[in-house]
């Protein structure tokens, strides 16, 4: 394998040169979120990261939902853009949209926060929680397409900055005051808000503040929505399928022990690092070729990607499988009880690394629907796993409900890969 990513130089340099960059983002964004999942955990219990926990991943589905899949079609169609300024017009109509349809969740959510604290949860102390989301969701959704925009105009330093560095340190800052003034602990949450809330308002000022001048490119609403809809509802299910166990586990077991199987999540998909990072340089590349026609070079970016991601990923996940309870042990004593929760959650996540971003390779070449489709029944599957794990197993079924259903989904989408693009991901 050495021998094959050494022999395309010139594709190498490319990747690492752009995507070094974002490595270094992500570190300095993992280095922060460690600090306040330990800051949380440590001043406020696992009780309170739990329901930190619980609230953000409600926050993340209503997200993608109202989203429309804008955020992730952003490069499938800027991707056939040959001028900026196309791009940044396409940056107006999506928001439009978003202002628009967000309506609906900041009201349901609001006016049903005690619905969903007191009869889907049945935990009363989430009520706040769930307030606060209410009013997060939109924000949440321009951000992801304020940052997608930069990476659509090659503006990776900007990109690094407002998804990875900003939001984290202004969270940070934020719990520190929140602490030091003694104020409730659900600010913990409300600080996270804030911090993504003023990332947004500073995106679009970097954004508009030396050129207002766009075009607005020559697509309706119902011909974005048709491609982007098939993709929101992908990543949906892809995000329920992350975050089934969670929310399962919110209803079965108690407080400290969501908190701590999140902590093993948390620490166990640092396995992805190296692809999350990949994918910000590599998937704008394959847009840019599929809309070029030119198969055999797709094939070659995907491919020497896919290996240096390998190469890159399977020495960090040893380090976190052979020291699970010691990383575990930063948070406090009470989470290294999820060592076992970690081996399993960091196997999945490896599994899904070494079969390479396999999901949007599919939405760049227009595959979107396939991709719905399989997160659906992988996402019906992983339910059906969790039931029957969860009340035998604990935490530790959901973990292994995580593993299986990461491996037999990604076996499915590089049989799809190669069924339709012809080529395995990684050889």
């Amino acid at each position: 394998m050495l021998k094959k990513i050494v022999k395309d130089i010139d594709l190498i340099n490319f990747i690492l040169k752009k995507g070094g960059l974002i490595f270094l983002f992500r570190m300095i964004s993992m280095t922060i979120s460690f600090f306040t999942t330990w800051y949380i955990s440590t001043n406020y219990g696992e009780s309170n990261f739990g329901r930190f926990s619980l609230a953000l991943t409600v926050l993340q589905m209503i997200f993608l939902f109202f989203a429309l899949g804008l955020p992730n079609v952003f490069l499938a169609f800027t991707g056939g853009f040959n001028d900026d300024k196309l791009k940044k017009g396409f940056l107006i109509k999506a928001t439009k949209i978003v202002l628009a349809i967000s309506i609906i969740p900041v009201i349901v959510t609001y006016f049903g926060a005690g619905v969903i604290a007191n009869e889907i949860f049945e935990k009363e102390s989430l009520y706040v929680y769930f307030q606060i989301v209410a009013f997060a969701v939109p924000f949440m959704i321009l951000h992801e397409i304020i940052c997608y925009y930069f990476i659509s105009i090659n503006k990776h330093l900007i990109y690094g900055s407002l998804l990875f560095v900003v939001p984290n340190v202004l969270f940070t800052v934020f719990l520190i005051a929140t602490h030091h003034y003694n104020l409730p602990e659900h600010y913990t949450f409300l600080d996270y808000v804030l911090a993504i809330d003023l990332t947004v308002l500073i995106g679009f000022f970097v954004a508009f503040y030396k050129c207002r001048k766009f075009d607005l490119p020559n697509l309706t609403s119902k011909e974005i929505l048709r491609k982007s809809v098939p993709m929101m509802v992908g990543t949906m299910f892809l995000l329920l399928l992350n975050w089934t166990d969670i929310l399962m586990l919110g209803k079965m077991e108690t407080e400290e022990n969501i908190g701590v199987y999140n902590a093993a999540f948390k620490i166990g998909y640092l396995a992805l690092f190296f692809i999350a990072s990949m994918n910000v340089v590599v998937m704008p590349k394959i847009s840019e070729l599929f809309h070029q026609n030119s198969s055999a070079e797709m094939k070659k970016v995907i491919n020497r990607a896919t290996q240096i991601v390998i190469v890159l990923t399977i020495p960090l996940a040893l380090v976190i499988i052979l020291f699970s309870k010691e990383i575990l042990g930063i948070y406090g004593e009470g989470f290294v009880e999820g060592s076992t929760c970690l081996i399993l959650i960091t196997l999945g996540a490896l599994f899904n690394a070494m079969t390479g971003n396999v999901d949007q390779i599919l939405n760049m070449t227009n595959n979107q629907k396939l991709v719905r489709n399989i997160f659906f029944a992988g996402f019906l599957f992983n339910v059906a796993l969790n039931l029957f794990l969860i009340p035998k197993y604990g935490i530790e079924g959901a973990a292994t409900s995580s593993l299986i259903t990461n491996i037999i989904v990604n076996i499915i989408f590089v049989y799809i890969i190669k069924k339709k693009l012809g080529f395995y991901t990684f050889m």
